[in-house]
């Protein structure tokens, strides 16, 4: 009985003695897709613009911005630095449903 006591004893000091295992290391921090396109918008676009305000319009699916002037409020393009509209790429069509195969 006293050996196995001590085997168990031996065991656990032992073990007390081995080195910890290192965490495993943690993934690079990935920017969600909305920063990214958020980082791209900043990188494209003109300075004095209010990029906090862009919101893409459903007509012409290209970025505007307010302008709060002294008198009023204005809606206007958001334009890279050349003087182009910024827009989002188009949103793909929506397949038309096949037509009902009819036996003969």
């Amino acid at each position: 009985m006293k050996i196995i006591v001590a085997a168990l004893a031996g065991s656990l000091l032992l073990g007390a003695c081995a080195a910890p295992v290192p965490p495993a290391p943690a993934a690079p921090a990935l920017p969600s897709p909305e920063q990214q396109i958020q980082d791209q918008i900043t990188a494209m676009a003109a300075p004095n613009q209010n990029l906090a305000t862009a919101r893409v319009h459903d007509d012409d699916n290209c970025f505007w911005f307010s302008y709060v002037g002294p008198v009023e409020t204005t809606e206007l393009p958001l334009l890279t630095r050349e003087g182009r509209h910024i827009c989002a790429p188009k949103p793909a069509a929506a397949e038309a449903p096949a037509e009902p195969v009819t036996a003969a």
